[in-house]
């Protein structure tokens, strides 16, 4: 945020800084309701060993829940006095709830900082929060071999991006982030600190819309491997690849404003090799998300989006009951309904 404050300073090129306040803020307000089939992302087998040990579900009596998510975005911009250059600071806050799954409700928020100097030429400095996200019931192997606990996490990432043209309609988007995922008590032993690295190459296309192509390599570090009781023996670092498709079609059908289709495909492999413990050991998942969205863009203040999303998990190992274990699908359909505000004092 300091790296905004300086370039905020510097190109006020000696304008009274009332004069950038006074311009008008940007308000978005919306409501997402949507449908999740398996919010716990239970696998096969697990949904059948649930049938006979509810402490599984974490409470709850259904694998599928209703979710809501309320979001407020906020969005000013600052025009220069150099022609063509603003800086622009955008926030978002969103409070999510799960009608079937009370430990799913969470919250979380970013703001970011935007310097602009042309078309497609771009940098800008994300934080990013989430807070307390469930995830399900896990054994805690510090006290027992059977006893369910829930594990929530919490994510800080700090986000580094970079967007230039690099020939007629065709740009390129580098990214550097720093996320600190870290779980509460009793599952510290998961802490990881995360470093990524972002590639896309996205290109116009003429009467049409846009399609890009994105490369993401991380490298998570458990930093609390071997620092705590029974359960931190098993190092879970792990090193990802993704790779992801998205494509937009811009032309008007009928109502239809646009129409968006991606895939994405993330291969993640764990550094732990634990003799005895065939669950964990020498393993590594493929996990695929398609998505299909259309927006529908009624007026200038008022704007529908729908979307659906398939993803399925694959678990590799040299067990096959683990992999069955492991792997799961899962089906999510929700709309989003927003509202945009224009306040201006002046």
């Amino acid at each position: 945020m300091k790296i905004i404050i300086i370039l905020l300073i510097s190109f006020l090129n000696g304008q009274n800084l009332l004069d950038y306040l006074s311009g008008p803020i940007t308000f978005r307000i919306g409501l997402i309701n949507g449908y999740d089939d398996n919010v716990l992302r239970l696998s096969e087998t697990e949904k059948s060993q649930a049938s006979t040990n509810k402490n599984i579900m974490g409470g709850t009596n259904t694998f599928d829940s209703h979710f809501s998510r309320f979001f407020i975005i906020g969005q000013k911009q600052f025009q220069l006095a150099r022609s063509g250059r603003y800086i622009q600071i955008y926030s978002r806050t969103n409070f999510s709830n799960y009608s079937n799954n009370k430990n799913r409700q969470h919250w979380s928020g970013n703001i970011k900082g935007v310097y602009r100097w042309g078309s497609y030429k771009r940098i800008s400095l994300s934080l990013r929060h989430l807070n307390k996200y469930y995830i399900r019931h896990y054994i805690d192997r510090d006290i027992s071999n059977d006893s369910l606990m829930p594990c929530s996490f919490s994510d800080r990432e700090q986000l580094l991006e970079l967007t230039h043209p690099f020939k007629k309609g065709q740009w390129l988007t580098m990214q550097l982030s720093y996320n600190q995922r870290y779980f509460d008590i009793p599952f510290t032993e998961f802490d990881l600190d995360i470093v990524s690295s972002y590639f896309k190459i996205s290109r116009k296309l003429s009467d049409f819309g846009t399609i890009a192509f994105a490369l993401t390599y991380g490298d998570a570090k458990n930093i609390t491997y071997g620092n705590t009781a029974k359960a931190s023996s098993l190092d879970r670092s792990y090193k990802n690849f993704e790779w992801y498709i998205p494509l937009i079609y811009n032309e008007d059908i009928g109502i239809i404003n646009k129409l968006g289709f991606s895939i994405r495909q993330d291969h993640r492999y764990y550094v732990a090799e634990l003799m005895g413990d065939p669950l964990h050991s020498g393993r590594s998942h493929r996990d695929k998300k398609i998505d299909f969205w259309a927006e529908y863009n009624f007026s200038e203040q008022f704007l529908i989006k729908s979307s659906l999303r398939y993803r399925v998990r694959e678990t590799e190992s040299q067990f096959d009951w683990v992999s069955e274990l492991k792997t799961f699908n899962q089906w999510q359909a929700w709309i989003s309904i927003e509202w945009k505000i224009v306040y201006d004092r002046y």
